[in-house]
Formats: structure tokens, sequence, C-alpha cells
């Protein structure tokens, strides 16, 4: 997590013009295709529908579903564990992987291998570990975090790509990518990475979703290299959240269309991989042994509570596409794994609110867009602001903050306080602009005006000009 103060993050993902343009470019995007893609699919709303109520009803029965769900991978000769802290997933997996006398893992792209600092546990113990998503492959080569759920390296552009490549080839001796062209960077990554699969000890995976009935992990991606990290390595370890539990197939079949349409805007992910077991010592392809860790980390204690919702949130990314804040800033000026909308709710409950004053809930501007998209129908602009009303109730806040928007709120609670309030600052802004615009301000306010302009308050409001209008017994409007 990055613990500088949001105006640092803010201000520096501002100041970081490929970031914004490179990311606005990809957000935009998916959001376009978000919408061509229910034009084209007129039972999509049923569907979607249908995927509400049956997640719902999975959150409520989570623990009776977890537990048919081990059992049924048991059965099929897997082993799972059960993590209530990251701390626990992390020494689970190190085990596991010690244990096996592992040197090299192959990851999937997973959120919740990043919530628990999977990667970093791992190679405290001088375990290498390597990203096989093209896009988290890319932020690993800069040491960077994912600044979007689905592309993780949407924040930057070919050239980009091509110098981090140009020095990896170079440390590892390496041919040099040909040039910037997609196909050629893309060439470059599958030529690395093939090697890398072929000798890796152990694969780690998330998971979309869990099937109950029959004990399945479902992976949903858009490149082939989940099918590698599932198959070519001897020991297969998939950590997952508590909440990705479903109740059966039928399920399966409304929800798993959702990610795809509302994240990117296709109608299925290039690829759905089914694991159910372990292929045994017997078989050439596959794990020979199969480790599911579910992972709670906070989750059991969202159940029950008006957060409820939250816990069906499918990592489509949608929020975030739609978001006009994270389109500017991307994800790692949150400062949190997860970011946007779904961070800014999602973040403070899993950790018991312990960094919810420092989380960026004043970014966000109720705009209701991430509630209009979300496939899931989680209320984020209510969770957003009652979160807002938490932060201040545990006096997280500033006390010249809170006194500030108190004011203000007194001020603008009557018509005659708003009017005054409007007159003050006719008053005070001709120290503040120039050449015709605000450009700054004082105290509080100042922050507005870090990343913008606005036109001044104007020398007179429509209830004053009414007021003169009317008085002089003028009733021409024209």
């Amino acid at each position: 997590m990055d613990r500088r103060p949001w105006p640092e993050r803010r201000n520096a993902a501002l100041a970081n013009m490929t970031l914004r343009e490179t990311l606005g470019i990809t957000t935009r995007r998916f959001h376009v295709n978000r919408q061509k893609v229910y034009e084209g699919f007129p039972e999509g709303e049923a569907a979607r529908q249908r995927a509400v109520a049956d997640k719902r009803a999975a959150i409520r029965h989570s623990e009776e579903l977890i537990e048919v769900f081990s059992h049924a991978v048991r059965n099929n000769g897997g082993e799972v564990h059960r993590a209530g802290r990251a701390e626990d997933a992390v020494a689970i997996v190190t085990d596991i992987a010690r244990s096996a006398n592992v040197r090299l893992v192959v990851k999937t792209k997973s959120m919740t291998t990043e919530e628990i600092e999977l990667n970093k546990g791992l190679m405290q113990v001088g375990i290498q570990v390597l990203e096989t998503d093209l896009g988290e492959y890319i932020i690993q080569r800069a040491n960077e975090p994912p600044s979007h759920i689905l592309a993780p390296a949407a924040h930057k552009n070919r050239q980009d790509v091509l110098q981090l490549f140009r020095r990896d080839a170079d440390e590892s001796h390496e041919q040099e990518p040909g040039g910037d062209d997609a196909q050629e960077l893309t060439r470059y990554a599958r030529r690395r990475l093939r090697k890398e699969f072929l000798r890796a000890d152990m694969g780690v995976t998330g998971g979309n979703f869990l099937v109950a009935e029959t004990g399945t992990l479902v992976l949903i991606t858009n490149e082939g290299n989940a099918d590698l990290v599932t198959t070519l390595p001897p020991l297969l370890v998939s950590v997952v959240g508590i909440e990705k539990v479903i109740t059966d197939w039928n399920a399966l079949g409304n929800i798993i269309q959702q990610p795809a349409m509302n994240g990117v805007g296709q109608r299925l992910s290039s690829y759905t991989t089914f694991i159910t077991g372990p292929t045994g010592a017997q078989s050439s392809e596959g794990p020979r042994s199969w480790h599911v860790v579910l992972l709670d980390n906070g989750r059991s204690a969202i159940r029950n509570t008006p957060y409820e919702d939250v816990l069906s949130c499918i990592r489509c990314g949608a929020c975030l596409n739609a978001c006009p804040v994270f389109r500017q800033i991307g994800g790692a000026a949150y400062g949190t794994v997860y970011s946007g909308p779904i961070g800014i709710v999602e973040v403070p409950l899993l950790t018991n609110f312990s960094v919810l004053s420092e989380l960026p809930s004043v970014g966000c501007t109720v705009c209701h867009a991430c509630a209009e998209v979300c496939p899931m129908d989680i209320q984020l602009p209510a969770h957003i602001l009652s979160l807002r009303h938490e932060k201040v109730r545990r006096s997280m806040v500033p006390a010249a903050t809170r006194q500030t928007y108190r004011l203000w709120a007194k001020l603008w609670s009557t018509p005659g306080g708003y009017r005054n309030s409007i007159r003050l600052a006719r008053w005070g802004q001709r120290f503040y602009v120039r050449k015709g615009l605000l450009r700054s301000a004082p105290g509080l306010m100042g922050g507005w005006f870090e990343s913008r302009n606005m036109p001044p308050v104007a020398h007179e409001t429509f209830h004053e000009w009414w007021q003169r209008h009317r008085i002089g017994g003028d009733h021409s409007y024209e």
C-alpha cells in the first residue's frame, strides 16, 4: 500500500500524462463495448438479474456452501485449507511450496494474491515468483502495482513496455524485441514465459467462482497463460476468497458471462478453465496435487451488515471504467490493492476500518455512474457516503476540515445563508482571480484548484437580478 498522503498520490497521477491518456482510452473503450454488447444481447439483462439473485442467495448460505465445496474437493483428490487472515494464507502457501522444494512459481492474474501480498511472502523465503498474465508481467518488470483490475498495465504505452522489455532482455541475456509493435512485444513475452512455464515447480491461481455442487474452480481469462499455469507444473495452489462460492452449475450459467460482458464488453471471456481435482501421478498432464486456500480476511464480518452486497462483487471492473475520477488517476493513486469505487468501499470493510483515514473517499463525486453499471447491483454511492459519515464519526478527519464543512452545511441549509456565502465569495475572490478565471482559494477550498480552474462567482445572481428588476417595476425580460 502506498502510504503517501492522498493529495500526493493524486497529484502524481494527474501529472502523468501518459497514464491519463492510455488509461482514459482503455476505460472508455471497455465502457462503450459494454453498452454495445448489451444492445446486441436482449437476453443479457434477464441473465444479469438471475445472477444477482443467485449470488445474493449464495452469500446468505456461504458457510453451508463452503462445507459442500470442501467436501467435494476432497472427494476429488484435492486438499482444502481455511485461512482467517492474509498472513495465514501466505503461511499456508509458503509451507506447501517449501515442503515440495519449490524454486519457481508461475502465477495467473489474481487480485486475491495481490491482497495478501503472496509474492512478497514467497520471495522472502527464497522462492522465485513470475507473473504470467501479460499486463501483470509488464508491471512486475516495472516493480509497480496494477493500475486496473482487468488491465494492470493500462497506464503504460508501447514505448514504456519496449523499454522495460529491453532492460529485461539485457538482464536475462535474451534477444530484444524488434520494436514497439504490439505483436512484437507480445511475441517477446511469450518467448520468455514459455521457458519459465516448462521449468516451474508450482502454479498459483486465484478463482472467479467456486461451484459447491461439484467442487469446481472456475477461471475466466483472456490469455492462454492460465491453462499453462494449471497444467504444466506438478503442484497447483488456488487462493480464493470465500465469497466466490456459488451453489451449482445452473447458477454458474447465469453469472459466468457477467465479468466479460460488463468488464470488457465481450459475450464470454476468451478462455474458461474448470478445475475439479488433480490428475494424479498416472497422468502426464495437469497437477499431481491441488490445494485450495479459502481466504476470509474480513469477508465474514461483512455478512449481515448494510454492506453485505459488496460480497457480490465479481471483479469485472465496470465501476472503474465508468468512474470519471478513476479515469484520470488510475488505480495506483488509491494506494490500495482494490481501487476505484469498489476499492473505496471494500478495503475499509476488509481491514476493519483501519485504513479508512487514508482512503480518498473525498475523490468520489457521487455521480452514481458506478451504481448504474454494476452488474451485481451493489449500492456503491450509498456505501461511500455511509463510510464518509463513519470517517467523521471516528474523528479521522482533521478538526479544521470538520469545522469548515459544518459551517458550509449551516450556511447552505437556509436561503439567507446561501446568499450571504455567495456575497462573501464574490468579495473574497478578487484576490484570486487571474485573467478572468478563479485559479486558487484559501484553506480547504484550495485543493479544488490544484488541478483545475473555474469561472469566478457571477457579479449578480439570478435572484439579485430578479429583485432589482421587480422592485424597479421593469417586468421586461428581454
